[in-house]
């Protein structure tokens, strides 16, 4: 039996050799950070504008440097008219927010040794060894190939695939792709693989940016290439030596409906109204089995298909880690996941001379994400960035390391506040 004085001996020695999870980032001041609180306030006060406009349902705003949170912000529920509030720990679908976990792990499987930047994707899936490129999207003027779809051609959106006409689409290839549906989620992974091959390329291999399902190629090599899944590959690499979990990928509708913050379908789109958000003239739909995205109905684990390109669901406060390890290098809290020159080269352009769309502004691209450039000096990077379709959004600021969230949950996405906070936060950081 123990004494009073041994059991709190060992609760003294349990509480000094307590190992804090890399997730554990503590709630400091705006000021302590080295931001302004006041002008910080006015990021907040344009979601309310939209919100209370009708034209987001709901939003969460978190930001953090050093691995310690300064800043939350939130307005809204789950559900139109239910009374659970959105806060930082809600999950919500982040869709192609995804794309940058999958890029960590590839990274990380290059350092193991497992893959390599320059392999030919049909290493892995054969059923790439013969592609057809269609200049532009047209099927008018088919050509052959003129080389293999490289890992790294993926990573940078150079590899000639696509998306749909929802996305970045182009010509016949985007219809193809809209009926072909080749990362449906009620397909398994080789099933979506094998509709995806069958499609023609938009341009030769590493000669063109386009937006692409290139990263759901990249989470089925990853599949390959280690016999486990996608997921399993993303929780043992990040989310569990991060502590992050409110991560996973979405399974069912019956988990959508009941843990995910819904998508509200914007009557802007067409739908019709299902909720009104109190105090706004705007109806809304929830997205559910006619969603403009596949859904497999609401037994679980109907989703077969891991999107690497969009499929997880992710809490704002499980993001900011995820920002923070890279921010810092490619560790947090001691917690080491990258090399910091994996990380590097994730965030410089890996391809030259490219032709970026309009869709991606002032940005070119790293490998993993977009990187924005400073508007006067083309030299500087003022940020690392993407974002989701459902109006999710992030930002990794190098002169400070800080990071920053926005996720709201409606399709389109046309009020991604993501550039305006951005620019908000910059305002707010006193000077050096």
């Amino acid at each position: 039996m123990y004494s009073k004085k041994s059991t709190l001996v060992l609760c003294i020695l349990s509480a000094l050799f307590s190992i804090p999870t890399a997730a554990e980032m503590p709630l400091i001041s705006a000021m302590k950070a080295g931001y302004d609180a006041e002008k910080l306030a006015e990021a907040d006060a344009e979601l309310k504008a939209l919100y209370y406009d009708g034209l987001i349902p709901n939003y969460v705003v978190a930001a953090a440097k050093d691995g310690e949170i300064f800043y939350t912000a939130s307005l809204g529920t789950m559900r139109i008219g239910s009374g659970s509030n959105v806060d930082i720990d809600t999950r919500y679908q982040v869709a192609s927010m995804t794309k940058p976990l999958v890029s960590v792990v590839t990274f990380k499987l290059i350092e193991e040794g497992r893959l390599a930047l320059d392999d030919e994707i049909s290493e892995y899936l054969p059923m790439f060894g013969d592609m057809f490129v269609a200049p532009g999207g047209s099927l008018e003027n088919l050509e052959e190939a003129n080389r293999g779809i490289t890992i790294l051609d993926l990573l940078t959106h150079t590899s000639g695939l696509t998306y749909g006409t929802a996305v970045t689409g182009q010509g016949d290839v985007a219809q193809l792709y809209d009926e072909l549906q080749p990362t449906n989620a009620c397909n398994s992974s080789d099933e979506n693989m094998d509709v995806l091959s069958q499609i023609p390329l938009v341009a030769q291999p590493g000669t063109a940016w386009n937006y692409s399902v290139g990263i759901d190629v990249l989470g089925a090599i990853i599949q390959v290439a280690t016999g486990r899944t996608l997921y399993e590959n993303i929780d043992e690499k990040i989310l569990q030596p991060l502590g992050m979990e409110s991560s996973s990928f979405q399974y069912s509708q019956e988990v959508e409906d009941s843990e995910v913050a819904a998508i509200g379908v914007s009557p802007l789109a067409g739908a019709t109204a299902l909720g009104r958000i109190d105090g706004s003239d705007i109806d809304w739909k929830i997205a559910h089995g006619d969603s403009p995205f596949s859904s497999c109905g609401p037994t679980s684990n109907d989703f077969k298909f891991e999107s690497g390109g969009g499929g997880m669901t992710m809490s704002v406060r499980d993001y900011l880690v995820f920002l923070s390890m890279i921010a810092n290098g490619g560790s947090l809290n001691g917690v080491q996941i990258l090399d910091s020159s994996s990380v590097e080269m994730m965030q410089k352009e890996q391809v030259q001379n490219l032709n970026y769309p309009a869709m991606i502004g002032n940005n070119i691209f790293g490998a993993g994400f977009g990187i924005a450039l400073d508007e006067n000096d083309a030299s500087v990077v003022d940020y690392f960035t993407w974002g989701g379709i459902f109006n999710t959004g992030f930002w990794i600021n190098p002169s400070d390391k800080s990071v920053g969230v926005i996720a709201t949950s409606v399709y389109p996405g046309r009020y991604n506040q993501t550039i305006s906070l951005e620019e908000k936060f910059d305002e707010a950081r006193f000077p050096d």
